[in-house]
């Protein structure tokens, strides 16, 4: 039962790392919930609703800069466009 509390608290704690399995999420408070002795009525459960997913890590503006300048690139070439080449150091 112990090992069960655990896992339930792990998950609980951090409900953002389990939002694809809103069942997990509700499973595991009701464990906590039934460790104490208490009741649990998932409709009024709202947690896994109001936490937004953390988005992705932003990448260095050096990197998203030459991703960009790579696929303007691309597309103008597509397009028959001449771009000079830039050497900037």
């Amino acid at each position: 039962m112990q090992d069960i509390t655990n896992t339930a608290r792990k998950i609980v704690a951090s409900p953002e790392n389990h939002l694809h399995d809103p069942s997990l999420f509700s499973a595991a408070w009701a464990s906590m919930k039934a460790a104490r002795g208490q009741g649990f009525d998932p409709a009024r459960l709202r947690a896994a609703h109001l936490i937004d997913r953390p988005g992705p890590t932003p990448e260095p503006t050096d990197q998203t800069l030459d991703r960009v300048a790579a696929k303007v690139r691309e597309i103008a070439e597509k397009k028959g466009y001449q771009i000079p080449q830039s050497h900037v150091a």
